[in-house]
């Protein structure tokens, strides 16, 4: 007679305990914690990049244009009456002076380019087109507080435009047109980008 000993299966557990999935839980939220908090940063270091990027433009561009009225000495006027119709760089339409910039008139005033926010659509749309800021992209604004300094927005942020001018928020490009007692200046404001 055979003895058969009984015996016993190992147990197979297929399943976690409440504690081992607390664990991961808790893991996987401090590594989404950490991750979330590096792409914020990235995020942020990309809009910096950007406003950066146009205020070389812009810096370039003005040192080019400038050149370009020195050529045509109109870097040392601000502008007359219809009386300057002679000049090869006057648009009479507009009654402004102007260099060539790709092909784009951009209107100068002391050699540099005057700001996208004046009363002249023209002088406005060919200032976008020679730096290359399209509706779509960027919006302006007026910058009282720094003796009226055209503020170049992303426009992610043209609901802030308010704040931005009263100083509240700043993430933009600002771009100040010389005038007989300052020279032009481009700033970078990225405090709240």
């Amino acid at each position: 007679m055979l003895l058969t000993r009984k015996q016993s299966l190992p147990k197979n557990d297929a399943g976690f305990t409440l504690i081992e999935l607390v664990v991961v839980i808790v893991i996987l939220s401090i590594i989404t914690v950490i991750a979330t908090s590096k792409f914020v940063d990235f995020s942020r270091d990309a809009q910096i990049s950007q406003l950066h990027g146009i205020a070389a433009d812009l810096n370039g561009q003005n040192q080019l244009v400038y050149s370009k009225s020195s050529v045509a000495s109109i870097e040392k006027l601000i502008g007359c009456s219809f009386q300057c119709g002679g000049h090869l760089n006057w648009d009479v339409s507009v009654g402004e002076y102007f260099v060539d910039v790709s092909g784009t008139r951009l209107y100068v005033s002391l050699g540099y380019p005057l700001p996208p926010m004046t009363s002249s659509e023209v002088v406005n749309q060919n200032y976008r087109t020679a730096f290359g800021l399209p509706t779509a992209e960027f919006v302006f604004t007026s910058v009282p507080r720094h003796l009226s300094a055209t503020a170049i927005v992303p426009i992610k942020w043209q609901d802030k435009l308010t704040d931005i001018k009263a100083g509240r928020f700043e993430c933009h490009v600002e771009y100040s047109s010389p005038t007989a007692i300052r020279d032009y200046g481009v700033r970078i404001y990225d405090r709240d980008c």
